[in-house]
């Protein structure tokens, strides 16, 4: 189900005449469409890896950050997605149907929820995570370790200066930062 991205580049670079684009140098509006095209190819890797198990991409990232934070709420846990709260609503609620999470009232605040995972939800994390983290290792080992260190550290400029909370890190806060006590052999 991998889809194919178009050339992103080379569109932004057919518009960079135009009369919106005009304050912007070509660099920046490649250096965008690059980002963007990268976002869309790790994207597109990790759609067809979780359509495997029924899983979409924010429904398995409410799975992880419930598991590394059992008790979320769904504010925290909105800002942990960058999505709004009726949208993590939304997809909650078809997950609490499913078995997968449970809400509890949270006993400070009756009108908030704290999120937890079920045996379904967790048993599906514990399926689905091993493989995640392998199809990862697979795409970053295109890279040296050299080349990973030069793209790191432009990358968290980049993040450091578009993030609207300096002191958020969403690199930190998402795949990396999940690993509940278990190991998962690399593969090499």
């Amino acid at each position: 189900m991998y889809l194919k991205v178009y050339n992103i580049v080379e569109e932004f670079t057919i518009f960079a005449n135009k009369k919106e684009w005009a304050e912007m140098s070509e660099k920046r509006l490649q250096l965008y469409g690059s980002l963007k095209a990268t976002f869309l190819h790790i994207d597109n890797h990790e759609k067809a890896y979780l359509a495997d198990f029924g899983l979409s991409i924010p429904r398995f990232y409410i799975l992880l950050h419930i598991s590394h934070k059992p008790g979320i709420n769904y504010i925290d846990l909105s800002d942990l997605l960058l999505c709004t709260k009726s949208n993590t609503t939304r997809l909650i609620q078809g997950m609490v149907q499913e078995g997968m999470i449970n809400r509890k009232v949270d006993p400070d605040d009756g009108r908030s929820f704290k999120l937890y995972l079920t045996d379904k939800g967790n048993d599906l994390l514990n399926q689905v995570y091993p493989g995640f983290v392998k199809q990862v290792n697979q795409l970053m080992s295109r890279f040296t370790d050299e080349e990973a260190s030069r793209f790191l550290e432009v990358s968290q400029h980049i993040e450091s200066n578009l993030s609207p909370d300096s002191s958020l890190n969403l690199s930190d806060s998402q795949i990396l930062s999940w690993h509940n006590g278990q190991n998962w052999e690399k593969d090499e």
